[in-house]
């Protein structure tokens, strides 16, 4: 057999796993590693299995940042380890290191930069391929594989070995950060120092509830319709460990025992959320989690718990301890990617304390079918909740157009928000029920309330149920004008909905949930991943997906943007993206590369001038400009379009028109700055009037730029998705309505009980009123003349949306 014969044949019998089988051997590494050394052999182990090769080889960078150190290996000789030393201008290992790039050959020895080191046993092997690890556009090392016969590396294997080096970096650099913890203050200071040199800034069983003696009812706003029954979980603010009341055992033999069980439970929950969230959203999603079970499963983390235990006789001041010295070390290094490493340690020390006071106090779990009661709820919560275990959601504070109030619409999770007074009187572990629909909740309700809700939550289901069974139907108007019907959606788990509730495509797909789930921005890759899915799985679908949409109450932390006295007038949106271009360019690439995959479109949050536009546009742009030299394919044609959602940029939509491809109309924060009042805040609720005469004439100004610029215009706030407001829409010109997935089959059903030219007529009228008021009175009796109120499956809805709406006057 020939050298090419045999490269041939090994190429052949390469088995090429997919992305998820990488993803959940990345987790297993994560699981059995307890320290840096372990860790770097199981991975080692890992890639030689998955690649088919004889050798696997990581070699990390020195402190220095010039040179690289052999610190694992399989099939190397042994003694190699820690002793081969290169620099980043010698050899195709430095090569790669230096250059950022893989390098494969099937005859590395006679390739120009090859270097040989007899020391590594290396001169049988013929076939190398050389791929970074990269950290924050810092290369921290170089995973290496090696055959002895000669392998032409296709393309396919490079791209194979770049993902498992992309998926390997982070655990690597966390296993490494944690182990820099035990170097010593001197290694610290270097290492510290050096990589500032690289531009990281461096800065000097449960109780019993007791029974109430009646049914406690509470108003709130209703906020996502439904019905929900089950025990109540306080959702509490997370722990503070610096001012928390804890009386440790008399027996520092309990105290230590007590809080390795504590850690141990920590771990094992972990490893069950992680499960969780890689079912419900993706397993990059569940990614995450890796670095949390990293802390718990270090021999160092655990060494030091034991020695503080010992030493203060208190596991929570050992906690403190621990923490502190971590804390101390990350701190030192002022980016962003370190500091969240820091942020991860501190959650980690949370949720070990919370399970310690579970051990000495039994405390009500949080188990499916349970109400989760809050002061406020935010979108970064439908990150950290096991949504799949809840039932429902009562918050004090927030509006029914608050952000947290349209993922709890989007995820089909009933619930009630502005309950004023609710923590101070709900149990944990007390029976409640929300009424989604009329905004109500009950505490402890009697047996006839329960048997009452019960029925109306059976009746709920099936009203749903039936409704989709209509979800092939045209949503045609009764004058034969089609209405396009599409989604709002922000996860991967929502997409179900998309075809359950048979929306047409997605006519926003909102990015900031990855984000906000990672505390910082995805990596190029991981984002193409995720919006190439989304276009895969809708196509031939179109996906409208809009860019960052970051600020108000949907932080980062270490992003500069907190502690705003006007947070939704202040540094969040667009205005984030172009102040942070390179994410921004990240971002665009991501979503370039995806729609060689299927139809998408780009949207643009926020844009509140021609200038703004602009300079989004010249970045769109150049970021084409980089994708064609690196030819990587993408739709040069892909519409970029803006949303409508403040005042200034509807009074120039005649000039917007102009610069962009389409219109989506947030109607949500165009009613909030056109009225001056915060669609968050429950005290100013009754002053939010999307039927206010000038909402509507700043909607109708924008649907009249787009049609004299011939470029479609769609609403994907939340007047699309209400009986009341989606006819006034359709009669202003409106031809997309993007809502929640679960409202699709209900404005379905109203869009089939209309006609084009009575709403178009209803929408006049509306134009030409002085007041809320008069508006909605042409609304309802729109719904009252289509026999909406009637309807067998949506007129008691109706009835309340009406009922509910005229309460809020």
């Amino acid at each position: 057999m020939t050298q090419d014969d045999a490269g041939e044949r090994a190429c052949v019998e390469v088995t090429i796993p997919d992305r998820f089988t990488i993803l959940a051997d990345v987790a297993q590494i994560v699981s059995h590693s307890h320290d840096l050394d372990e860790t770097l052999a199981n991975v080692v182990d890992l890639v030689v299995k998955r690649l088919d090769a004889d050798v696997c080889s990581i070699y990390l960078t020195d402190p220095n940042l010039k040179s690289l150190t052999l610190c694992a290996s399989k099939g190397l000789f042994e003694q190699a380890i820690g002793r081969v030393r290169i620099g980043f201008d010698e050899g195709l290992v430095g090569a790669a290191a230096k250059s950022q790039q893989p390098i494969a050959t099937a005859h590395a020895q006679t390739h120009p930069q090859y270097r040989y080191f007899p020391e590594t046993g290396e001169e049988q092997f013929q076939s190398l391929m050389a791929v970074p690890l990269v950290v924050r556009d810092s290369t921290i090392g170089v995973l290496v594989v090696q055959t002895r016969d000669p392998r032409e590396y296709e393309a396919g294997d490079v791209e194979l070995l770049r993902t498992c080096a992309q998926l390997i970096a982070p655990v690597v650099m966390n296993a490494r950060l944690l182990s820099l913890v035990a170097a010593g203050e001197e290694v610290q200071r270097e290492v510290i120092a050096k990589l500032a040199m690289t531009g990281v800034q461096v800065v000097p069983q449960e109780p019993a509830v007791a029974a109430r003696a009646l049914s406690i009812e509470q108003r709130g706003i209703a906020a996502s319709r439904g019905i929900a029954i089950g025990p109540v979980y306080i959702l509490e603010d997370p722990l503070d460990l610096d001012h928390l009341a804890y009386t440790p055992s008399s027996s520092s033999a309990q105290e230590l025992h007590d809080l390795m069980l504590a850690v141990s439970q920590a771990r094992d929950e972990l490893h069950e959320v992680r499960e969780e969230v890689a079912q419900r959203f993706s397993p990059e999603f569940a990614a995450v989690f890796n670095t949390h079970i990293q802390i718990l499963e270090d021999k160092g983390f655990v060494r030091r718990l034991e020695v503080a235990v010992d030493r203060t006789r208190d596991a929570l001041q050992a906690l403190r301890d621990v923490l502190n010295t971590y804390r101390q070390t990350f701190e030192q290094i002022e980016d962003t990617y370190f500091r969240e490493r820091g942020m991860d340690i501190e959650d980690v020390g949370r949720r070990v304390m919370a399970k310690l006071l579970g051990v000495r106090h039994q405390y009500t779990p949080f188990r499916e079918g349970s109400i989760v009661i809050a002061s406020s709820i935010f979108p970064h919560h439908f990150v950290s909740l096991e949504t799949e275990k809840l039932a429902g959601l009562v918050s004090e504070h927030g509006g029914s157009t608050s952000h947290g109030a349209i993922f709890a619409r989007s995820l089909e999770i009933p619930a009630v928000f502005g309950a004023a007074g609710i923590l101070q009187l709900a149990r944990p572990g007390e029976m409640a029920i929300i009424d989604g629909t009329s905004g109500r909740v009950f505490l402890s309700p009697d047996e006839s309330l329960l048997a009452e809700y019960r029925a109306a939550q059976k009746q709920y289901r099936l009203m749903i149920e039936h409704l989709d069974e209509q979800r092939d139907q045209p949503a045609e108007t009764l004058d034969q004008h089609r209405i396009a019907l599409t989604a709002n959606v922000g996860l991967m788990h929502d997409l179900r909905l998309v075809d359950q509730h048979g929306a047409e495509g997605v006519g926003l797909f909102r990015t900031e949930l990855l984000a906000i789930a990672h505390r910082g921005f995805p990596e190029e890759e991981e984002q193409e991943r995720m919006y190439e899915k989304v276009v895969e799985l809708m196509a031939p679908r179109l996906v409208t997906i809009r860019t960052l949409d970051l600020g108000g109450d949907k932080l980062l932390p270490n992003y500069g943007v907190t502690d705003e006295e006007n947070p939704q007038l202040g540094w969040r949106s667009i205005r984030l993206s172009l102040s942070h271009e390179d994410q921004f360019r990240t971002q665009l690439r991501a979503i370039l590369r995806a729609s060689a995959h299927g139809p998408v479109r780009i949207l643009l949050p926020m844009v509140s001038s021609v200038g703004e536009l602009h300079q989004a546009k010249g970045i769109i742009r150049e970021t084409m400009s980089e994708l064609e030299w690196e030819e990587i394919p993408f739709d040069a044609k892909i519409p970029i379009g803006i949303m409508i959602e403040v005042p200034a940029a509807a009074l120039i939509a005649d000039k917007l028109a102009e610069e962009c491809d389409f219109f989506s109309i947030g109607t949500n924060d165009l009613t909030q700055y056109t009225l001056a009042v915060d669609r968050g805040n429950e005290h100013v609720a009754h002053l939010y009037d999307p039927f206010h005469p000038a909402v509507l004439t700043l909607i109708d100004r924008t649907v009249r730029a787009a049609k004299a610029a011939g470029i479609p215009v769609s609403v994907c706030g939340e007047m699309a998705g209400s009986p009341l407001t989606a006819p006034l829409l359709i009669g202003l010109g409106i031809t997309e309505l993007s809502t929640a997935p679960g409202a699709v089959p209900a404005m379905k059903e109203v869009v089939r009980r209309i006609s084009l030219s009575d709403v178009k007529r209803d929408a006049q009228r509306a134009l030409g009123e002085a007041t809320g008021d008069a508006v909605r009175a042409i609304a309802v009796a729109r719904l009252r003349k289509a026999g909406l109120l009637d309807h067998p499956d949506l007129g008691a809805w109706v009835a309340s949306v009406i009922w509910n709406d005229g309460e809020s006057d």
